[in-house]
């Protein structure tokens, strides 16, 4: 029997998410390391950032390596230096940390500022943030202080991973998953993007585009989403995005305009390509849609 859209996408929306053998092989990897690096100094702090702590995170193809973001915080930044310590010292103190321990310096971990990374043989990467509590910018004692190009800049994690939680569930439970099928597209079609900007591009358009949904008494779909969002994020990109009332500098902030018109552009191709698909159905709308979103999109072959 073939499978309808709908079934598709339900099907597709359930393999993105993390796999429970490779949840757990996550746990072990990053509580060993949090663990390690608490056990060195009862001060310091670890927990998870990025998208693991978003929860925005897909399951990897076979061949793709893994990030988890761990955020490592030393103390309070209340002046221009935390403890006098530079952004290349504070650096050089996580690395010398992890090199203590035998099996993470035969991982060889290296700077790549802002983080201290290194990679199991699983292809699991390991990237680690210094960090220091901002009591500097507004409001004072929320978010980061943590090194990057060799100067302190401010960033939001608990408020950004709190935002885009509860925009989902003002969106009535759509934009995480959307998001996540939005990173499969990325993925397949223009991976050149942050992830970070897809998600916050993301963050700020699709529950605009539900609550007009709702207020139209049009249905809700998944297929309907992803257009709208390409035919929408299209004119977005040339704008600096970010959360709303967040600390994090815009994780478009270095993008040139000819990079952002270069991502224009691919959006509205593809969101003509969606407009196709939207009053389709068969299997070879499904066909069409796991060319724009590629495995693990199921196939109607």
């Amino acid at each position: 029997m073939s499978l309808t859209i709908t079934q598709a996408f339900n099907e597709f929306k359930s393999k993105l998410e993390l796999g429970q053998s490779f949840q757990e092989a996550i746990s072990t990897h990053h509580n060993a390391v949090r663990e390690w690096i608490e056990s060195h100094n009862s001060d310091i702090k670890t927990k998870l950032i990025g998208s693991l702590q978003r929860k925005t995170r897909i399951q990897p193809r076979s061949k793709d390596p893994f990030d988890i973001d761990i955020l490592v915080i030393f103390g309070e930044f209340r002046s221009q230096s935390p403890d006098g310590i530079s952004p290349e010292s504070a650096l050089n103190n996580l690395e010398n940390i992890i090199r203590q321990h035998g099996t993470y310096r035969k991982l060889g971990p290296e700077t790549d500022s802002p983080t201290i990374v290194f990679e199991y043989k699983d292809m699991v990467k390991v990237e680690l943030v210094p960090a220091w509590k901002d009591f500097i910018c507004q409001p004072k004692g929320r978010g980061y202080r943590i090194p990057k190009r060799s100067r302190w800049v401010s960033v939001d994690y608990d408020y950004d991973a709190e935002y885009i939680s509860e925009a989902n569930n003002n969106s009535n439970g759509y934009l995480i998953p959307t998001i996540k099928m939005l990173k499969a597209a990325k993925r397949n079609l223009f991976s050149e993007m942050k992830s970070y900007h897809l998600e916050v591009l993301a963050t700020n358009t699709i529950p605009k585009i539900i609550s007009y949904y709702k207020s139209e008494g049009f249905q809700i779909s998944y297929p309907s989403l992803v257009f709208s969002f390409f035919l929408l994020a299209k004119d977005d990109i040339s704008k600096s995005s970010k959360i709303p009332g967040s600390k994090s500098p815009p994780p478009d902030k270095y993008m040139s305009m000819e990079e952002k018109s270069k991502f224009s552009d691919q959006f509205i191709k593809i969101a003509e390509y969606c407009k196709g698909l939207i009053s389709m159905e068969g299997n070879s709308s499904i066909e069409k849609w796991r060319e724009l979103f590629g495995e693990p999109f199921p196939s109607g072959k």
